[in-house]
């Protein structure tokens, strides 16, 4: 625990809040001995030099207060804020700290939720998951997408190109959910294609929010930048938008990533730290919220018992699995010249629907060269 203590700086016990079943009065501040596993932990990052924004640091105590009034809703795990990431006199020294107790909190098989900072922490996250030693699935929730550039400072720009050419590379999916189209140039998206990578466009996720569930299901990390949520005063985020998810929508893809049992780190970025009337702390406590209410029913969703669907297609048998009890599929990915080896990509009701209608789902193709 040596990185909890040397890097973090605890929580101000005045911003307690003793109301009987209120988060405040149930989370914990202070640790003795090692955390109990399958906890979530919270741990704050208020450092903002990776972005371009004038100002250098976030007030993560306006979230804290208003999280800490919301109802515990009777969830069945422990809960941590740990403090915040000592800032370091240069931004690289803010990323060691950060790294060293995430690394710290994966050994302890905890959760972290990292609260505030840079979108480019994100690479920061997936240093710290190389402990892992397995290939990583990355999901972002941003309105960009930008790769191509790896020079100079973590940056939240040139990030996700740092995680591609890096020499360890274990990045084996990412997919961007809400970009919009007019940030996005087209050579992006080819680029994106080339590398098998997924990007769903704002306007298609939102018709149907569910469709990210699957997504999300088969991701190790996620980072939610808040310059993805709409904001007409621009107070949001340091790169707030006009369009972009609403507060319900943003809410609901927080609950769908909480029910991922695969997930194990958390980013919500780019807060800018004020407001006049408190709306965008209340909104960022509020994902908070309907994040560990989505893990709370992570047992409902976990079962054993599974109905098999074959859909032939010209040569070859695409197999759907569906849970018996809720509306989980899979398909199952059969590599032939290993009989052992059969990879199950998390998918839709609507991509079993597609293959009916004789199509091979995208999802199908884009695993299966990646073993090639």
């Amino acid at each position: 625990m040596e990185a909890l203590r040397d890097f973090l700086h605890p929580i101000d016990e005045s911003m307690l809040y003793g109301q009987p079943e209120s988060i405040g009065s149930k989370i914990q501040f202070y640790w003795e001995k090692k955390l109990e596993e399958n906890s979530i932990v919270i741990i704050g990052c208020p450092d903002l030099r990776g972005t371009d924004h004038i100002k250098e640091y976030s007030n993560l105590r306006l979230i804290r207060e208003e999280f800490y009034r919301l109802i515990w809703n009777n969830w069945n795990f422990k809960l941590y804020d740990l403090g915040d990431i000592i800032a370091g006199r240069e931004w690289e020294d803010t990323e060691f700290a950060l790294k060293k107790v995430l690394k710290e909190l994966l050994e302890m098989k905890v959760q972290p939720i990292i609260l505030g900072g840079s979108m480019g922490l994100n690479y920061t996250a997936y240093k710290a998951l190389s402990i892992l030693k397995k290939p990583l699935n990355y999901t972002a929730v941003d309105t960009k997408i930008e790769i191509g550039n790896t020079e100079g400072k973590l940056t939240d720009k040139n990030y996700l190109s740092k995680m591609i050419v890096e020499d360890f590379n274990l990045l084996f999916n990412f997919t961007n959910i809400g970009y919009q189209s007019y940030y996005v140039p087209q050579s992006t998206l080819k680029k994106f294609d080339t590398l098998d990578f997924e990007g769903i466009r704002l306007g298609n996720i939102t018709t149907n929010i569910k469709d990210s569930e699957p997504i999300f299901r088969s991701s190790d990390f996620v980072g939610i930048n808040l310059d993805s949520v709409e904001s007409y005063d621009g107070t949001l985020s340091t790169g707030s938008t006009v369009n972009g998810f609403t507060n319900r929508e943003i809410c609901s893809l927080s609950r769908y990533i909480g029910l991922s049992k695969q997930v194990k780190i958390v980013g919500i970025y780019n807060f800018l730290g004020y407001s006049y009337n408190k709306m965008n702390e209340k909104l960022v406590s509020q994902i908070l919220w309907y994040l560990l209410d989505g893990k709370n029913q992570q047992e409902y969703y976990e079962n054993d018992e599974y109905i098999k669907y074959t859909v032939l297609h010209e040569d070859k048998e695409l197999v759907f699995l569906k849970d018996q009890y809720v509306d989980r599929w899979w398909l199952a990915i059969d590599f032939e010249d290993n009989e052992s080896s059969v990879f199950l990509v998390p998918c839709s009701i609507n991509d079993y629907r597609d293959a009916l209608e004789g199509n091979v789902p995208e999802r199908y193709w884009k695993t299966f060269k990646k073993f090639l």
